[in-house]
C-alpha cells in the first residue's frame, strides 16, 4: 500500500516531539487531525506505532523500526524537491540562519557581509533558544545556527564546527559592588546567586555557571529564563548574576547592567551547526563562515588578514 510523504512527515515529527500538541503546532494542523492521520497510518502498517497514555507518548518497537525508513524517504523527497527547484529557475534561494544569544559576536557581521557573494541568496535570520538548536535544524525551520558550546546534540545527525572563541563576562546590576572592576576572578562571586538557562541539560548549565568551582564548591542557582532577554531582565531585577560570552555587552547594552570580564575561566566557543547532510547552499555558507573565522583569528593574533578567495 502507498503511504504519502505528508503522512510520513506527520509520523516523523510526532516521533521527534512525542507530544501531540507540540507536533501538531509544528505541522500547522490540529491535534485531532494529527491523531486521525497517525491512526490511519497504523491501520495501513498493521500495528501500533505509538503508545499513548494521558501523560506520555512513546514509540512502540514497531514505530522505532519504521522511523529510520521514514527518515530516509523524507530526506530523499526533500533532496529531490530542492533539485527540481534548482532546475526550474535560477530564482532566489533562502538560507535561514539561526542565532543563539549574540551568535558569533563580532564575527557575525563579517559572515553576513561575505555571504553576499553567494549568487541568488536571500538570508533570513531567526532567534533560536539555547537548547533548541537540534530541534530547529531537524524541523528545517533553520538551515544553520551560530550557537555557543557546549551544545547537546546527536553527532550522527548534526555537524558542528568551532568558529570563534571569546572571554566570558559576569553580568550584574550597574550598582553591584563589582560593577566598576576591570576584571574579576570566579572565586570572588562564590556567594552570588546565578540565574541560568531553563532546560534539563545539566552539563551545559554546569559549564556556564562554572560548577564545580576550583575549590570544589557549587554555585547557588536561582531563577531560570529560556532566552538572553529573559536572563537580562532577571539580573536587572536583582534576582542574581549571569555568566555570558563577552559579545553580549555589545549586542545587549543596557545602562542598568554591567559586563565585567572573568579572567580565570575557560572562554566561550561559538559553533557553526548544520544538518550533517548539507544542501549545496548550506555547504557554501559553511565554507564562507569558516573562511571569515580564519581571517578574524589571524587578525586577532596579530597577523595580516588573509585575502578573501
Amino acid at each position: 500500500m502507498d503511504v504519502s510523504v505528508p503522512t510520513l512527515r506527520y509520523f516523523s515529527v510526532l516521533a521527534q516531539e512525542l507530544h501531540f500538541g507540540r507536533a501538531a503546532e509544528r505541522l500547522s494542523i490540529s491535534s485531532p487531525s494529527l491523531s486521525q492521520q497517525i491512526a490511519g497510518l497504523e491501520r495501513t502498517v498493521g500495528g501500533l506505532l505509538f503508545e499513548r497514555t494521558s501523560r506520555s507518548v512513546t514509540l512502540t518497537p514497531l514505530g522505532a523500526e519504521m522511523l529510520p525508513h521514514a527518515t530516509r524517504v523524507l530526506d530523499a523527497h526533500d533532496d529531490l524537491t530542492a533539485w527540481i527547484a534548482e532546475q526550474r529557475t535560477p530564482a532566489e534561494t533562502t538560507l535561514r540562519l539561526g542565532v543563539v544569544a549574540a551568535g558569533a559576536g563580532p564575527l557575525t557581521a563579517a559572515i553576513m557581509t561575505a555571504v553576499a557573494e553567494i549568487p541568488h541568496l536571500r538570508l533570513e535570520m531567526r532567534r533560536v533558544g539555547f537548547f533548541d538548536v537540534e530541534r530547529e535544524l531537524l524541523s528545517r525551520r533553520v538551515d544553520a545556527v551560530l550557537a555557543p558550546a557546549p551544545l547537546p546534540h546527536d553527532q550522527d545527525v548534526l555537524a558542528t564546527a568551532p568558529l570563534w572563541t571569546e572571554p566570558r563576562v559576569l553580568i550584574m546590576r550597574a550598582d553591584h559592588p563589582l560593577a566598576g572592576r576591570a576584571s574579576i576572578s570566579i572565586d570572588e562571586v562564590r556567594d552570588e546567586t546565578f540565574v541560568a538557562v531553563s532546560g534539563d541539560h545539566a552539563d551545559a548549565i554546569a559549564w556556564w555557571t562554572v560548577d564545580p568551582r576550583p575549590d570544589g564548591s557549587h554555585p547557588r542557582l536561582g531563577p531560570r529564563a529560556d532566552d538572553i532577554e529573559g536572563l537580562l531582565e532577571l539580573v536587572s531585577a536583582g534576582m542574581g548574576v549571569n555568566i555570558a560570552a563577552a559579545s553580549a555587552a555589545a549586542h545587549y547594552p543596557r545602562a542598568d547592567l554591567a559586563f565585567v570580564p572573568i579572567d580565570d575561566i575557560e572562554p566561550a566557543t561559538i559553533l557553526l551547526c548544520t544538518r550533517r547532510r548539507r544542501e549545496p547552499t548550506v555547504a557554501a555558507f559553511a565554507e564562507i563562515a569558516q573562511a571569515e573565522a580564519r581571517r578574524a583569528r589571524a587578525t586577532a593574533d596579530g597577523g595580516a588578514a588573509a585575502p578573501r578567495p
